[in-house]
C-alpha cells in the first residue's frame, strides 16, 4: 500500500467525481482528457484548504488552473506562486472568474456560510464545481444547490 497523504487523496478522488459527474450529465465527454487537451479550472478561495487544494489539483494529468478568486492580495501572489505563472488571472470577485470562457469548472474553498452562494452562481454561469463539506448548513440551502445544479 502507497503512503499517499489523506488530503491528496480526497482531492483527486472529489475531482474524479466531479468528472464523472459532468460526464454522466452529458458536460463533458465519459473520457478522460486525451493527449494535449486540458481541463482549466479556477479557484474560489486560496486560504489554508484552498491553497492545499490547489496544489494538490495541479499535479493531476490534463488539468490546469487559469484563474484564482480570494479577497486578499497576498492570497493571489500564493496562487501565482503555487501554480507557478506570474501571469495567472486572479481577482477580488469571483464574479469575474465565473464570467471567463476559459474555465470549464470551479473549486470551491470558500467559508462554510458562502457554500451555497458561490455553488448557485457557478451553476448559474454553467460552471461545473466542486466544494469542500459541509455542502449546505440546512436541508433549504442543499435543495436550492440541487436545483441549481
Amino acid at each position: 500500500m502507497s503512503n499517499i497523504p489523506r488530503r491528496t487523496f480526497l482531492t483527486a478522488a472529489g475531482l474524479s467525481m466531479a468528472a464523472a459527474a459532468s460526464a454522466k450529465n452529458g458536460r463533458f465527454q465519459s473520457q478522460p482528457p486525451q493527449s494535449g487537451e486540458r481541463i482549466r479550472f479556477g479557484i474560489i478561495g486560496v486560504g489554508m484548504e484552498g491553497s492545499g487544494l490547489l496544489r494538490s489539483a495541479i499535479e493531476l494529468p490534463g488539468i490546469e488552473c487559469v484563474a484564482a478568486a480570494d479577497l486578499y492580495d497576498g492570497r493571489h501572489t500564493l496562487a501565482k506562486q503555487i501554480t507557478n505563472n506570474p501571469n495567472l488571472f486572479t481577482t477580488r470577485r469571483y464574479q469575474e472568474l465565473l464570467e471567463r470562457k476559459d474555465v470549464d469548472c470551479v473549486l470551491s474553498a470558500v467559508p462554510d456560510f458562502w457554500h451555497k452562494r458561490v455553488w448557485v452562481d457557478a451553476c448559474n454561469a454553467g460552471k461545473d464545481i466542486y466544494s469542500e463539506k459541509p455542502m449546505s448548513h440546512t436541508i433549504e440551502e442543499g435543495f436550492e444547490m440541487v436545483e441549481a445544479a
